[in-house]
C-alpha cells in the first residue's frame, strides 16, 4: 500500500494530549472516555491494545464486548481488504453477494426454525426493528422488558431499558411493562435461590393479567445482562417466562447483542443454555467484531408481513459489513472459539472465585464463558455498592496494563467480556492485577 495516498492528517503521529484537545474543541460532551487521564490507542493485535506511547494492555473488555475475534486477525483483515476492492456499498434495494451469503450462514448457526434475517447497523436498531415486527404481527402494543435491562439508545430502546440511563423526565411509552429480572444477589423479593420458587419469573403472569389486555406482543430479555453488571439469572427463569409468554400469545425475543456468537461458551447463543427456543434473536457488537452491523433472526411466519414500508436501513446489509460478519463466523468455527470460550471461561471463573475468597471488597462473582462480572461492595453483609472504589480499581488496572469494563446501576460491577482470542496467560495477568488492585483499594474500606 502506498501510504502517501492516505490523508496526511490520519498518518500524522499524535500525542494523547493533542487528540484530547481536538476532541474538547469539536466533539459533544456525550463522547466521554474511561480514566482520569484517557488513553489514546493506536494499534491492536489479538487481545492486546497498544497506546500512542507504545505501552501494551491486555483488553478484558473487547472495546465494549465487541472485538470478539480480537484485533487484526489475519482472516478478518484480509476479508475487509478484499471486499473494499470489490464493492464497499450499495443499498439493499439491490442484491449483493455478501448480504445473501451472510443470511445463509446465519440460518445455519441459528436455533432451529430461525431462518429469516434482517440486517441493520447497530444493536439498538436491531431491537427496535424486532419489537416493531412483533407488534405488527401480533397487532398488540404491549412489550414486556426486564428490570436492569439495557436494549439500546434509540428512543424506543431507551424506553425499554432500566439500566440507569434515564437522565431526563421522559415517560415510558404506554405499551411498555417491566418484569423483575433474576438478580439473585439483590433479590427484590428478599428470597434466596433455590428456595425462592423463582418468584421473579412467575411474577410475569400477574403482570400480564393486571397491566395489559391479557395479551402481549413480545417479551424481550438478555440471557445475561451486560450493562447491568453481568447479571445471570437461574436457568429456570427463562423456562418459566417462556411458558408464560406463550400462554399469553407473545413472542420471545432474546437480545443476544452481548451474549451472541459464542461468548457464553459451547453454544452460539446465550439463550441456548436454558433450553428455550426463542422466536427472535437480536445481534450486534461481536457480530462484526468492530465493524458496525446489527440485525435479527426470526421465523418465516413472523417475518411474512414485515415489509419495506415497515423498515429500511440505508446502510443495513452493506457489502463491507456483511463480508466482515461472514469472516467472523468463519473465524469462530475454524478457531473452535465455542469450546475455547467455555474452557477459558471455566479457568477465568476459578480465578475470580479465588479473588472473592481473598478480598472483602468482592461481593459477587457471576456469568459464564467469556462474559463474567465481579460486583464490588464496601461491606459483604450490607452489600453497599463500592462505586468510588470501582473507579480506583479501574485506574490501577490501567496503570498495570489491564483494561476492564464497568457496569451496574451503581457503577460498582467489573465487566469482563474480552476477545475470544484471550489466552490463559493473559487471564493470569488479569488475575494478578485485579488481586493487586483489590488489595490496595480495600485498605480504605
Amino acid at each position: 500500500m502506498d501510504e502517501k495516498l492516505i490523508p496526511e492528517d490520519l498518518r500524522k503521529a499524535y500525542s494523547a494530549q493533542e487528540i484530547l484537545k481536538i476532541e474538547k474543541q469539536h466533539i459533544v460532551p456525550a463522547v466521554t472516555h474511561y480514566y482520569e487521564t484517557p488513553v489514546l490507542f493506536v494499534k491492536g493485535e489479538g487481545a492486546t491494545l497498544e497506546d500512542a506511547t507504545g505501552k501494551k494492555y491486555v483488553d478484558l473488555f473487547a472495546g465494549i464486548c465487541t472485538s470478539i475475534t480480537g484485533y487484526a486477525h489475519p482472516k478478518f483483515v484480509a476479508t475487509l481488504q478484499w471486499q473494499i476492492e470489490q464493492l464497499i456499498y450499495t443499498s439493499s434495494l439491490y442484491a449483493t453477494i455478501p448480504y445473501a451469503v451472510l443470511s445463509k450462514r446465519l440460518a445455519e448457526i441459528a436455533p432451529k426454525g430461525l431462518t429469516q434475517s434482517f440486517i441493520v447497523n447497530s444493536g439498538s436498531e436491531a431491537n427496535e426493528a424486532a419489537v416493531y415486527m412483533a407488534r405488527k404481527f401480533k397487532n398488540n402494543p404491549y412489550i414486556v422488558a426486564c428490570s436492569h435491562a439495557y436494549h439500546g439508545r434509540t428512543t424506543l430502546t431507551r424506553e425499554l431499558s432500566t439500566a440507569g440511563w434515564r437522565t431526563v423526565p421522559e415517560p415510558h411509552p404506554a405499551g411498555v411493562r417491566f418484569q423483575p429480572f433474576g438478580y439473585c444477589y439483590r433479590c427484590v423479593f428478599g428470597k434466596e435461590y433455590p428456595d425462592c420458587d423463582i418468584q421473579c419469573a412467575r411474577y410475569l403472569r400477574e403482570l400480564i393479567r393486571t397491566q395489559t389486555n391479557k395479551a402481549i406482543a413480545a417479551f424481550i430479555v438478555e440471557p445475561i445482562q451486560g450493562v447491568a453488571g453481568i447479571i445471570q439469572p437461574p436457568p429456570e427463569f427463562f423456562q418459566i417466562t417462556h411458558e408464560i409468554v406463550k400462554e399469553f400469545g407473545g413472542l420471545f425475543i432474546s437480545d443476544e447483542v452481548q451474549t451472541g456468537f459464542g461468548r457464553t461458551g459451547h453454544k452460539w447463543w446465550g439463550i441456548e443454555h436454558s433450553g428455550v427456543s426463542p422466536d427472535i434473536i437480536t445481534m450486534a457488537k461481536g457480530f462484526g467484531s468492530g465493524v458496525p452491523i446489527g440485525g435479527f433472526l426470526t421465523r418465516p411466519e413472523y417475518a411474512s408481513e414485515y415489509t419495506t414500508t415497515d423498515s429500511f436501513a440505508t446502510f443495513g446489509g452493506n457489502p463491507l459489513s456483511c463480508a466482515a460478519a461472514v469472516a467472523v463466523i468463519d473465524i469462530i468455527q475454524e478457531s473452535n472459539y465455542l469450546q475455547r470460550a467455555a474452557e477459558n471461561g471455566a479457568y477465568l471463573k476459578k480465578q475470580l472465585l479465588a479473588l472473592k475468597d481473598d478480598h472483602k471488597i468482592v461481593g459477587d462473582v457471576r456469568g459464564q464463558g467469556m462474559m463474567q462480572g465481579i460486583e464490588l461492595v464496601k461491606n459483604q453483609q450490607t452489600k453497599e455498592p463500592a462505586t468510588q472504589e470501582m473507579l480506583k480499581v479501574m485506574e490501577i488496572c490501567r496503570d498495570e496494563g489491564v483494561l476492564i469494563g464497568k457496569g451496574g446501576i451503581d457503577g460498582n460491577a467489573i465487566r469482563i467480556q474480552p476477545p475470544l482470542e484471550l489466552t490463559k496467560e493473559q487471564i493470569d495477568k488479569g488475575y494478578a492485577v485485579l488481586d493487586k488492585a483489590f488489595t490496595i483499594v480495600e485498605k480504605n474500606l
